[in-house]
């Protein structure tokens, strides 16, 4: 979706436009669905982060200045309720393989060159996602939202509500934490 369709739905959305709404939300719901599930570890937290995201977007539409994009703003509220629930469930989270691969095994053809490709690529995955949920979670969310939703430090920064330079530290730090996690990988 081009930046004015964009700026046409919100418009449409704040007129009370439930349609123009929910395009919105199928624009932009895997894509935070995705951030949530590497931020919070559980499918289902991850839903429930989403469900609210949206849930405080509809009710705040109206407020949002259409100068600016609504990614950002959208993975502001998304990680403001990922932090939300994981400190009302700090001391219960549990660890789910939401990425499962098993299924594959039966379906896929191994002997291809894409099939082999995409194992390892599933194999390597599967161990960087391992790293990240290592990190605190001020680091996951950082690396997460530069390095998989391409945001950058300035908009991180707006998103957080802390300095650039804070921004880049965490960064900094969690790289240094992910080289040491590969150290330890291989």
């Amino acid at each position: 979706m081009d930046r004015k369709e964009e700026k046409k739905l919100i418009v449409s959305a704040q007129k009370g436009s439930s349609d123009a709404f929910e395009q919105l939300y199928n624009e932009f719901k895997l894509e935070l669905f995705k951030s949530a599930v590497l931020m919070m570890k559980s499918s289902a937290d991850a839903e429930d982060a989403v469900a609210e995201t949206f849930i405080k977007a509809f009710r705040n539409i109206g407020r949002f200045d259409t100068k600016y994009p609504l990614r950002p703003w959208l993975h502001q509220i998304l990680s403001n309720e990922c932090a939300n629930i994981y400190k009302k469930n700090r001391g219960d989270m549990v660890k789910l393989d939401d990425f499962s691969t098993d299924w594959k095994e039966n379906v896929v053809d191994k002997n291809t060159p894409d099939a082999q490709t995409q194992v390892i690529e599933d194999e390597d995955s599967g161990a960087i996602r391992a790293m990240i949920e290592k990190l605190s979670e001020e680091h996951r969310q950082v690396v997460i939202l530069h390095y998989f939703q391409n945001f950058d430090i300035t908009n991180i920064s707006q998103m957080l509500g802390v300095p650039v330079g804070t921004v880049k530290s965490r960064l900094f730090h969690a790289r240094k934490q992910l080289a040491r996690f590969t150290g330890e990988v291989t």
